[in-house]
This record gives structure tokens, C-alpha cells and sequence, in this order.
């Protein structure tokens, strides 16, 4: 199976390209339609403070984000554009869903899984919201503790198009749950789940439910250091120290998910897209684990899941 190129909102780079990755980020987002979604913490729309968050994160080091807002989360494509363009930092857009609780309506309870397919099908290919700028990877999500029959057409039709295309599957979980489900409708449908990265696992810190995980050749992403309400930072460093001894150091990778305006110095919050690099790589390196290991969370495994396959 050979390694394409990584398909950023400028356009297509080698993976050599990408530098230090945060691999599961928020930059410019707008939801809209009641309830959490009108919660103005979600609402990051501010052009000049995208820009601020990513000179800040190119200061530090910082060569690629992730960015993790579909369409139904108020995804600005020109404005990723533009930032990324202003500011020098590769940018990996997507296409797909959240969870039911994230954008989901009547129109997806009429959408088959064929329907959905096309679109984010086009996203990639052609580009997102009638603009000539391209998705590099598929979003789905999952509710806690179920998956609704959107989600799982969801899933299916991310699952589909990731083949058709080369880019990878990611799925938000909600509080880390129903992974093991998620793979095993990705079973059904012929998906190696090498080509799956499954967010916010370190929100259910279980140490057996992580190896099962892993065990199925998926790569998790751990996104919650610096954020006290999803536990404290010492639990995930014991739990990547046990993963990294178990051989699973290849199938990890870290990221901050700040999605809200209380996430964001720039907003007046924290802990800032430098937190990772500034604070929680030293504790892990202080912690027993290697530059190496590291290296590989922050450069080379982004490097080899964000990268298309041929």
C-alpha cells in the first residue's frame, strides 16, 4: 500500500511537510441550531484571532493543524483558506459529521448512505461548500453510549469514501464511548482499521478498553491534556506510559480539541494550542518517555494516517 501526499486546504504536500501536528483542532467555527449549539463558547468566528492562534502555534514550532469543523458545525472554508495562507500553517480540513447532538436534522433522517457518500465524496475531490478547496480526511461521530441511525450511516458512508479516496476515517466519540462499536461496523464493511483515528479516548481513561482498541490496528487520539474536567493530566501520562510499553507507541497521537472560546489565550481563555509542546511534552519526557516516542505522537504518526493511500 503506498503513501500518497496529504491534502491540506492549499492544497496537496508531501507528509515530510506536515512538521509537529496537533491532529484534532478547532480554528474558525459558527454552529447554529438551538440548544448546546447556540452556546456562544462554541463560537469561534473571528478572523484576526484564527490568525493570532496560528502565528502563536508557528512561533512555537508548530507546522499542521487538524481541523476538526464539518459543515454542520459552521465550517469556513474561505477563512481556513486565508489563514492558512497568511500565516504559513498547513491546515487538513474535513468533511463528514460530529454525532446526532452536532448538526444533525430532519435532512439527514431522508439522506441514504449513498447520499451522504456523494457529498463528502465531492468535498474531497472536488472541493467543499462550492469552493475549489478540498477535504483530506472524513468525520463521523457517535453519541454517549449509542449510535444513532444517522451516526451509523455516517459511518458507513465515511468508511466508504475514505476507500474510494485514500484519506482517513475520524470519528469523535462522545466521552470516549462506543469505539468498539464503531469498529465493528467498520468490520462489516471491509475497512482496515488502520485507516481509523478514533478522538477524545482519553476521556474514558480504561486501560483495558484502550488496548482493545489498539489491539484492532486503530490509531487513538489523546486530546485532552491541559483540561482538568476530563480528568487530571497525570491519569493520561500513566496510560500512555503502559501503552507505550505495550508496543502501541505507532497508533497514538496527541491534540488539544480546543473548541471553544474558553480553550482559546487568544479568546482570553487556555490553555492555547501550545500547551501540548510547552507543557505536557516536558511532563511526558520528565515521566520516563523518550524524544522518540514523542516525536512519533507529534510527527511521524500524523504523518503516516493524514497521508492519502494508493
Amino acid at each position: 500500500m503506498a503513501v500518497g501526499k496529504v491534502r491540506t486546504v492549499l492544497g496537496d504536500i508531501d507528509p515530510e511537510q506536515m512538521g509537529y501536528t496537533l491532529s484534532h483542532e478547532h480554528i474558525l467555527t459558527h454552529p447554529q441550531g438551538g440548544g448546546e449549539k447556540d452556546n456562544a463558547d462554541h463560537i469561534l468566528d473571528s478572523f484576526p484571532k484564527a490568525l493570532e492562534m496560528l502565528n502563536i502555534f508557528k512561533a512555537s514550532g508548530g507546522g499542521t493543524i487538524v481541523e476538526a469543523t464539518p459543515e454542520t458545525w459552521g465550517r469556513d472554508v474561505p477563512g481556513l483558506y486565508l489563514a492558512s495562507k497568511t500565516t504559513g500553517v498547513h491546515v487538513i480540513a474535513c468533511t463528514g459529521y460530529m454525532n446526532q447532538d452536532s448538526g444533525m436534522t430532519e435532512r439527514e433522517d431522508h439522506l441514504t448512505i449513498d447520499d451522504i457518500a456523494e457529498v463528502e465524496h465531492k468535498d474531497i475531490t472536488e472541493g467543499m461548500d462550492g469552493t475549489f478547496v478540498k477535504a483530506g480526511w472524513v468525520k463521523c461521530g457517535t453519541s454517549y453510549c449509542h449510535i444513532t441511525p444517522n451516526e451509523e450511516k455516517a459511518i458507513r458512508a465515511g468508511a466508504r469514501v475514505a476507500k474510494e479516496t485514500g484519506v482517513v476515517l475520524h470519528s469523535h466519540t462522545t466521552t470516549g464511548t462506543m469505539g468498539l462499536e464503531i469498529l465493528d461496523i467498520l468490520k462489516e464493511e471491509n475497512f482496515d482499521p488502520s485507516r481509523m483515528i478514533l478522538a477524545h479516548i482519553d476521556r474514558f481513561p480504561d486501560l483495558w478498553y484502550h488496548r482493545r482498541l489498539l489491539e484492532t490496528g486503530c490509531n487513538l487520539i489523546y486530546d485532552g491534556p491541559g483540561k482538568a474536567k476530563y480528568y487530571p493530566d497525570q491519569l493520561r501520562v500513566d496510560l500512555l506510559k503502559q501503552l507505550v510499553a505495550d508496543g502501541f507507541e505507532d497508533q497514538i497521537m496527541l491534540s488539544n480539541d480546543m473548541g471553544r472560546r474558553s480553550h482559546h489565550t487568544v479568546y482570553g481563555g487556555g490553555p492555547g494550542f501550545t500547551f501540548i509542546k510547552e507543557k505536557f511534552i516536558p511532563r511526558l519526557i520528565d515521566e520516563g518517555l523518550s524524544q522518540e516516542v514523542v516525536d512519533k505522537f507529534m510527527y511521524k504518526n500524523p504523518q503516516r494516517v493524514y497521508a492519502m493511500i494508493k
